[in-house]
């Protein structure tokens, strides 16, 4: 199953398909049913009612969803098949659920004609209830519908074969029983407004109220039924203790369980808390995912039911922090989107139990029971871990928000808004980030780099992340040496090197599948599905071991190989799963002014840390890792999920606090601590500043400088000192050694002037009077002087240029060229400076007595603090800091024992409060931690460089279909961009941007996991402001060891815009180490006009000289470009530096060709196809004063399809003639052999002479036809006939591989302008270019000759008249249009202002209308070359539905050299069903062929024999194995036919094209047929069209006449209890129930003895090419038109008992196939159960096609009802049955039951007992027959 994390939240249009086709074997008799499908939230559709137990409905229902695909694999479709007979609440016959998931799984995202299992879920005993065959498929936009005819069946395919259930499953009745125990950890959820005026008021508990603002239960949702807790009042940390039972038939095919936890709430609706799906794949198996592996160790392994647990779930959503008004990411919280915080856990448990029958269902809701609370409470037990997180660096932080801070948490543990969980080195210290000066800003953690610690408390899973750990990695190994593998195979490398990578997996793999995975057993949380799991992981290591041993010592195909490994890869994956992972993720969180900004999700697996193996370790466990922030949202459509808030480098390490002395960052670091406390003091209006002692940074808590204690291993390093750089909030430098400050100076000039100064800025962009006011803290000093920062994009002054529209930082995109319009200019200065000695600057104690040293001023302790003491300021404070140090013989792991640092006495809290405020004060206090730091001695230089070369097919930004395009290149906390290329989509930068990097941290981390090199792609806007559109990275090479010198490689990028591809930039990076020992590369060369470092040559693209060829055919369907239409297009056709123009059409709607099509270019473009840059065609409108704005483009990125080698020196347009001479034959044979497979087959259906003899004469075009596509029985004789077959193409003819869309000549390119609305949606259509290219090399001596030019008889650009013949075939699969889930269609055909609108033959109420309609138009190309086959809905009121159309394009047809004018047949024949119809005769035609070619005139030799282009052609080749026909042409006519068919053609075919319609877009609404003739006027007038008007059905009439019944059982007692019937019979045939037919009634049946001689007499009407009946009636009373459907001719016979008082009863019946029926019994006690077919076919009688005999079948046939699923037998029934013909009919009349004309036969009156009579009608002879005969004796002697 696909993991449902991977799926898109894109919103998208989706269409669900269902075909409900038919059912069988339904439980009861009588029955009417009708299908109900209930799809995802409130969709619900109905089928037609039908009758019988084995209906047919081939309805098709189709769902439109607007949903993303993630929330449309959770819906769930619900088949109810109800019996219409019946009330509401007992009409249930079965039904059958599954998800979207399933569906969209499968290949093709279809169930094709499968047979669901239908049970009743309240019915224990699990009994089938019949059986309903469906076709089920899931569209997204170019999804394909799948093709049914491949698995179409007659009524005897495999019902138990093809059923819909996991493989050899069987339904069963189960319970899903999920314990429930409890949850901790929920959030705040309700307002405490009122709790809180309750405390006041004393009504209210004492203490912290949050705990109690949440009102928890939980809902459990599987298959669309739902179970929920019930509802604990007031409690975070709830213990339901629970048993939710939920019923089930498994297997399911739904595998989604949805657990929700939700806020009740007394007025509105419940909140969600947080929900998880459960996928039930993950926690059950079939068995099979050792695929066959038959090892003695694990053949006993066997697949498990659904199990989970006990085990916490973890639920994420939205951040825990409460808010009154709610906010925009709730939807996090039930599942849409991926949760950015934890919101909590729950204790739960799954039991699936399969129900034995008799057993009573359990209760929905239960408690459990004491003995399972009790076992259950060894898997709470909890165990110490310890999370550490060292931040190297945070860098590309986009806006310059103010006091950040970094805060990392898991679960609860570290979250600093929480008050419930105790203090923790969780947060970053609050400081503003630094901008880098070109876009993005940074913290300057230089040396001195910060570790935070958390520790938390969870139950030990270890053992399952250990496993987990261990198969992720051997992935992962194994992705990048199949990464790496794939690259030798495109590369075509060397068949030993191949073979080599694929040992050295397959041994990799080996040994990895030999090692042992941790063991779940005698582990205190591992339960059942622990050990299920591990029992199925060891048996894939075994299994895919052994495999791989084999393949590798008996494989010897490399594409055989590579799929093997490709497959091991995926059962790895399927295996490395796991369910039960209850450790939280842990949340980097970055936080400004106490508001959450952005976030992280790093799964704790990934960061664990193992004692037993190195491989158990997560991947990023001590290693320096780049993870990138997102910012929360639930909308899939915001702009934040490109948007990149910041981007941190960290370092993660998390353990149990039992392997804590085993915790090492492996760097060269030393880990130093900083306490802290506050001096506080408080303005008094007479005394001044009064000391308000020492306290922590909120003033709450108090925090004397005797509080503090070294822990064990660590020492002090000096005395207490004050921090006078106030805490990083307002100076960047803290605990830097040197800093580089920064200022921007800025100048203006009026347009045309001089520059004038305007201002200067520091650092953050504030105006400063002049840069000596810029002062530096005491203890530091000046390292230089200002200088200009030239070491950026900026020109050789340092100056950057703009228009001064907007000048907030990082928005203004700055120019370093000056132009004319250019008002604004700045340059940023620089200077460094050094922090002096400590012992000089040491003034400790007279610090203290300066007033205002290090103080921050405020109103009051909670207000925000500021340097500046202002009038309203009440309190101050200052920060006092101490050094700890770590003792030499301890290591890292000592700052696990900071706990201990700060001992504060409890009664202290409370110390000068009053009594009053001490109630009110009863929050725990978090005691601070100290500050922990790693503290980087050494500086290392390095010096990067990046390449940035060109780019391609970027995104169009701006409304003139261009952009305006700029990189950004961002490493560590360095940016740099490029120059801004103008009006362009394939920019060519051709810059190398160097950046020097003053790197504090470990070179060995940093050579080990070096983090990427980002480049973010911009437009820059008319106003300067820069527009994001995409970004990538790529790996620097890393030149740090001074030996090495390696050249870095330029390699194409994708950028990526969210989910959109954004295009591909050319680049390469390499980092140099600066060092004495290496001399650093020469600086690449400058561009000579503007100064710019160009790409160094052995880096930069070898090119080489190239000509290109140009075929400018014209322009189409050109659009409307502000506000005027275009009139005189041009081309302009761009290649790397190099381009054309064309001449200009004069006017485009004369002709849009180019009258001098072709053109020739030579330039030096590279000699690697990978750097080739991309073709560019632009179409220019030529208007009034000069105007020549772009229209349109079109970008061919990749063109490696259009280099050729050069020329011979005679050339011309190549022809495909031996491919399609390949395709010929194997045609060919194809047809041969369905021929033969006819001829042998025995026919389906055998008519008596007459019929047989109509059908001859009737072969039509439709016969040709179904032959063709194998439907022999709606074929006739055809087949045999030995005429033509065609070919029926499944899609459009331009899309077959031969064709390759008939580009041969011409191709079509479509032309777009502007940018798309919407992020991911392509510009807006402009139109469309005609015509092709080819590249070839040059010698690169100009002395040497050209090879001569490609493009040489090239046809003439002139409009040519043709007439066009459409021929419409049929549709199928239409989407449904009116509210009976039907359509009426009808065709309308457009070209340009033509049109054909052929309403009147609309055809009501079908899906599936065989049109059967030619259209004849006469055309001028190319300006009409766009057919529009349209299929509209028929209304009676109001404007007629658009279904779907097609478009053809006639152009490319009749340009192509295939010449699809008019297809070629295989045969010629002037008469029949098809004769010739092209203009000229096949000879004419090779003629011309010669002539074209400049070929001599062909040279017959006899009319069997002739010469054309040097090769001989004998007749008798070609006809020598085929039959002899009437309608056959003259010999020499089929030779040239035979010869035209051997050069590039079309056959004779149907092609299919799929209907699509603008509010669904690349969404089918149905499919079809159809081919077109086109018959250029010069050649003459073509042929008579074809008649391919549908097929009309005969009528027939079916003559039954009932002559005898026995053995019927007795309904009746009469009053003198005698059992008995009044017996009669219905009939009728299948789809025409309304003209059913009854017998009279035989009247106190004593022995189940009936005598009728009665006949039934069946009109219908029958096309037996089809084998259908076709009922044509009206729907509905106020139905307008009557509704043709087909049903299979089926006899339906039914006994009824007559009541007079009630409703009348029924007995028995049967059911006869008409084309397939039983032949009868001749005696009547032969005449059993076994002479009719059971449910699975048996029967022992012959098998018969009554349209066959010619004579009536008489005898006996036995009846039978369905009892309980089984067939029992209830009488016999003698009855003659046959078809006649109308004509027949006529010339042997026969009157319905004994009326006249009675004849043929003619039937008496019934002989029937006396005793058969209506007792009210005779009251006489009841008195005789009923009372006197059985009393008459009593009567005698009463009287």
């Amino acid at each position: 199953r696909t993991d449902r994390s991977t799926l898109s939240e894109k919103v998208e249009d989706f269409q669900i398909r269902l075909k409900v086709i038919c059912a069988r074997q339904l439980t009861g008799s009588n029955i009417k049913p009708v299908v109900k499908v209930k799809a995802g939230k409130n969709q619900a559709k109905i089928t037609r009612i039908r009758k019988g137990s084995a209906p047919i409905w081939n309805e098709l229902l189709m769902f439109n969803f607007n949903e993303s695909l993630k929330e449309l694999y959770d819906y769930v479709f619900e088949f109810a098949l109800n019996n219409s007979r019946k009330l509401r609440s007992d009409a249930l016959i079965g039904s059958f659920k599954l998800d979207v998931g399933t569906i969209y799984d499968q290949p093709g995202h279809a169930f094709v004609r499968k047979w669901l299992l239908l049970t009743d879920p309240d019915d224990a005993s699990n009994s089938p209830k019949g059986y309903l065959k469906i076709t089920v498929c899931v569209l997204g936009a170019g999804d394909q519908p799948p093709d049914e005819s491949a698995g179409k069946d007659d009524d005897n395919d495999d019902v138990e074969g093809n059923l819909l259930t996991p493989a050899g499953a069987s339904l069963r009745a189960a319970t899903f029983t999920l314990r429930v125990y409890g949850a901790e950890d929920l959030p705040q959820m309700d307002s405490g407004s009122l709790k809180s005026m309750k405390q006041r008021i004393g009504l209210g508990e004492e203490g912290d109220i949050t705990k109690t603002l949440v009102d928890p239960f939980l809902s459990f949702i599987f298959a669309g039924k739902k179970r929920k807790t019930q509802i604990i009042k007031e409690t975070n940390q709830p213990e339901w203790n629970e048993e939710l039972n939920l019923p089930l038939k498994f297997p399911s095919m739904c595998d989604s369980i949805k657990l929700t936890i939700k806020d009740w709430d007394r007025i509105g609706s419940d909140d969600p808390i947080g929900t998880v799906i459960i996928p039930l794949s993950r926690i059950s198996s079939t068995g099979e995912e050792a695929n066959g592996a038959g090892t003695s160790l694990l053949h006993a392994v066997d697949g498990f039911p659904p199990t989970f647990g006990p085990s916490f779930v973890n639920f994420y959503g939205s951040p825990r922090e409460f808010s009154k008004l709610g906010d925009s990411l709730d939807d996090l919280n039930i599942g849409k989107g991926i949760g950015c915080a934890y919101r909590g856990r729950a204790m739960v448990e799954l039991v699936t139990t399969m129900d034995e029958e008799g057993a009573e269902p359990a209760p929905p809701s239960q408690p459990i029971n004491d003995d399972q609370i009790a076992l259950v409470k060894k898997y709470m037990r909890r165990r110490r871990y310890r999370l550490v997180v060292g931040f190297e660096s945070a860098n590309m932080i986009r806006k310059p928000l103010e006091r950040i801070e970094f805060e990392v948490s898991i679960g609860n543990y570290g979250n600093k808004f929480d008050t419930e969980v105790g203090a923790a080195s969780s947060t970053t210290e609050p400081g503003n980030p630094v901008f880098d000066g070109v876009n993005y800003h940074y913290m300057a953690w230089t040396s001195k780099k910060p570790i935070l610690m958390v520790t938390s408390q969870w139950e030990d899973i270890s053992f399952r992340l250990y496993a987990m750990n261990l198969i992720l990695r051997t992935c992962e190994r194994m992705e990048g040496q199949i990464n790496h593998l794939n690259e030798l195979v495109k590369v075509e490398a060397d068949e030993i090197e191949i073979a080599s990578e694929i040992v050295s997996i397959l041994d990799m793999l080996i040994l990895e599948t030999s090692k042992k995975l941790p063991d779940p057993r005698g582990r205190t949380a591992s339960n059942q599905l622990d050990r299920r799991i591990h029992r199925q992981r060891l048996q894939t290591f075994v299994a895919i071991c052994e495999e791989a041993k084999d393949l590798r010592q008996n494989c010897t195909d490399a594409q055989e190989a590579i799929s093997a490994i490709n497959d091991f890869l995926e059962r790895l994956k399927l295996v490395s799963y796991e369910p039960q992972n209850s450790l939280p993720d842990v949340v980097v969180w970055m936080i400004s002014d106490n508001k959450r900004i952005a976030y992280a999700r790093i799964p704790a697996y990934e960061i664990l840390y193992s004692p037993e193996k190195p491989e158990f370790c997560g991947r990023y466990c001590a290693k320096p890792c780049t993870i990138t922030l997102k910012y929360p949202t639930a909308n899939a459509k915001s702009k934040k999920h490109y948007k990149v808030p910041a981007q941190l480098r960290i370092i993660a390490w998390l353990g149990r606090a039992a392997d804590q002395d085993s915790f090492e960052f492996h760097s060269r670091g030393q880990i130093s601590v900083y306490a802290d406390t506050f001096e506080t003091e408080m303005k008094i209006l007479v005394k001044g500043w009064i000391a308000d002692g020492y306290t922590d940074i909120t003033g709450e808590i108090p925090l004397p400088k005797s509080a503090f204690s070294c822990p064990p291993g660590w020492v002090w390093d000096g005395d207490w000192k004050i921090n006078s750089e106030l805490a990083l909030l307002y100076d960047t430098s803290q605990g830097h050694m040197h800093v580089l400050e920064d200022a921007f100076e800025y100048q203006y000039r009026f347009p045309g002037g001089t520059w004038e100064p305007e201002k200067i800025t520091n650092g953050k962009h504030e105006e400063i009077p002049n840069l000596s006011s810029l002062r530096i803290p005491d203890g530091w000093e000046w390292e230089n002087e200002w200088t200009v920062d030239s070491n950026r994009a900026c020109d050789e002054d340092g100056w950057e240029y703009s228009a001064p529209d907007d000048d907030t930082a990082g928005e203004v995109a700055w120019s370093t060229i000056e132009k004319t319009y250019s008002t604004s200019r700045r340059r940023r200065l620089i200077r460094n400076r050094v922090c002096i000695d400590q012992k000089v600057s040491k003034k400790a104690e007279k610090t203290e007595e300066l007033i205002g040293e290090g103080w921050e001023y405020a109103t009051t302790m909670g207000s925000q603090f500021h340097i500046m003491p202002k009038m309203l300021d009440l309190v101050r404070r200052r920060r006092w800091v101490r050094k700890m140090i770590t003792s030499e013989a301890s290591g890292p792991a000592a700052i696990f024992n900071l706990d201990t640092s700060i001992h504060v006495d409890p009664s202290q809290l409370l110390k000068e409060k009053t009594v009053n405020s001490a109630k009110k004060s009863k929050k725990i206090h978090k005691i601070p931690t100290p500050k922990i730091y790693i503290v980087y001695k050494d500086v290392s230089k390095l010096h990067l460089r990046a390449y940035i070369y060109q780019g391609r097919d970027l995104l169009p930004m701006d409304q003139d279909s261009f952009s305006d395009p700029v990189v950004m290149v961002s490493f560590l906390n360095q940016t740099h961009r490029t120059e801004v290329q103008q009006h362009t989509l394939n920019p060519v930068w051709d810059q190398t941007l160097m950046i020097d990097i003053q790197f504090y941290g470990d070179l060995e981390h940093l050579q080990r996991n070096c983090p990427d090199v980002l480049c973010e792609v911009f437009d820059k806007d008319d106003l300067g402001s820069l527009e994001f559109m995409g970004r990538t990275s790529g790996k620097p090479l890393l030149q740090f060891d001074p030996e090495e010198d390696e050249t870095p490689r330029l390699q194409w990028l994708n950028i990526r815009k969210a989910n959109q591809a954004g295009g591909n930039i050319l680049a390469a990076f390499e980092l140099i180490l600066k060092s004495d020992k290496r001399e650093m590369p020469i600086p690449p060369p400058l561009k000579p006009d503007i100064h710019v470092p160009m790409v160094p040559c052995g880096i930069r693209p070898v090119l080489q000289r190239t000509a290109i060829e140009f075929l400018v055919w014209g322009v189409r369907d050109m659009q409307s470009f502000q506000l005027l239409s275009v009139d005189s297009p041009s081309v302009l056709i761009q290649i790397g530096e190099v381009e054309i123009r064309t001449k200009i059409i004069k006017s485009l709607k004369k002709n849009p060709n180019f009258a001098e099509p072709i053109y020739y270019l030579e330039a030096n473009l590279p000699v690697d196809d990978l750097y080739f840059p991309p073709i560019v065609i632009r179409v220019k409108d030529n208007r009034k004063f000069g105007r020549r704005p772009t229209v349109g483009q079109h970008i061919i990125t990749n063109s490696i399809s259009y280099r050729i080698k050069p020329p011979p020196e005679e050339s011309h347009v190549p022809e495909m003639t031996y491919e399609i001479e390949t395709v010929k034959v194997e045609f060919e044979e194809s047809k041969m052999e369905s021929i033969s497979e006819d001829d042998e087959a025995t026919p389906l259906l055998k008519f008596h002479e007459y019929t047989k003899r109509i059908r001859e004469d009737e072969i039509d075009w439709w016969s040709k036809f179904y032959a063709s596509i194998g439907e022999s029985g709606m074929a006739g004789n055809y087949v045999e006939s030995g005429l033509d077959l065609i070919k029926v193409y499944t899609n459009e003819l331009e899309k077959q591989e031969n064709f390759k869309h008939f580009g041969d000549f011409i191709q079509t390119f479509r032309l777009f302008r502007g940018k798309g609305v919407l992020e991911d949606e392509e510009p807006d259509f402009a139109g469309q270019f005609k015509g092709t290219f080819r590249i070839y090399t040059l010698p690169e001596d100009k002395r040497e000759p050209n090879p001569p030019k490609f493009f040489q008889n090239v046809p003439p650009t002139d409009v040519v008249e043709v007439k066009v013949r459409i021929y419409v075939i049929r549709a199928f699969e239409l989407a449904p249009q009116d509210s009976n889930g039907l359509a009426d269609p009808y065709l309308k055909i457009k070209v340009g202002k033509k049109r054909i609108v052929d309403r009147d033959n609309y055809i009501p109420n079908s899906l599936s209308p065989t049109f059967g309609r030619m259209f004849e138009l006469e055309l001028k190309l190319p300006m009409e070359k766009d057919l529009h086959v349209e299929v509209f809905d028929w209304d009676l009121i109001g404007t007629d539905d658009k279904i779907g159309e097609t478009v053809i394009d006639l152009e490319n047809r009749y340009l192509s050299k295939f010449k699809a004018w008019c297809a070629l047949p295989e045969t010629y024949c002037i008469s029949g069903p098809c004769p010739w119809r092209d203009q000229m005769r096949p000879k004419e035609w090779l003629e011309h062929k010669c002539r074209q070619e400049k070929w001599d005139e062909p040279v017959w030799n006899s009319n069997t024999c002739v010469m054309v282009g040097g090769n001989t052609y004998k007749l008798d080749d070609y006809e020598k194995d085929k039959k002899a026909c009437e309608h056959w042409g003259d010999a020499d006519e089929r030779l040239a036919l035979y010869i035209l068919r051997t050069f590039p053609h079309v056959s004779e075919h149907v092609e299919t094209r799929p209907l699509f319609y603008d509010a669904l877009p690349n969404i089918e609404q149905g499919r079809l047929q159809l081919w077109v003739d086109m018959f250029p006027k010069e050649y003459g007038d073509p042929g008579l069209p074809y008649n391919i008007e549908p097929r009309k059905p005969s009528k027939y009439f079916l003559r039954m006449i009932v002559w005898n019944c026995s053995e019927i059982p007795m309904m009746d007692v009469s009053m003198l209890g005698d059992k008995m019937s009044d017996i009669y019979f219905k009939g009728w045939i299948s789809g025409l129930e309304h003209k059913r037919q009854k017998t009279d009634v035989h009247y106190r049946s004593l022995d189940g003895t009936g005598n009728f001689n009665w006949r039934f007499v069946f009109p219908f009407d029958y096309l037996p090419q089809e084998r259908m009946v076709h009922v044509s009636k009206k729907e509905h009373l106020w139905s307008l038109d009557k509704t043709v459907t087909k049903f299979p001719p089926v006899l339906n016979i039914q006994v009824w008992d007559n009541d007079l008082f009630g409703p009348n009863e029924y007995i028995s019946e049967i059911i006869l196939p008409i084309t397939n029926m039983p032949k009868c019994c001749k005696f009547q006690r032969f005449c059993t159960l076994e002479n009719v077919p059971d449910m699975q076919g048996n029967c022992k009688m012959e098998m018969l096609n009554l349209f066959d005999q010619n004579t009536p079948l008489k005898g006996w046939w036995p009846l039978y009802k369905v009892v309980d699923g089984v067939r029992e037998q209830a009488g016999k029934l003698e009855m003659s049955v046959e078809i006649v013909s109308e004509e027949e009919e006529v010339e042997k009349p026969a009157g319905q039951g004994r009326d006249e004309p009675n004849m043929n036969p003619k039937l008496e009156k019934p002989n029937r007992p006396a005793t058969s009579f209506a007792w009210f009608s005779s009251p006489f002879k009841s008195l005789r027959y009923i009372i006197w005969r059985k009393y008459k004796w009593i009567i005698l002697g009463v009287l």
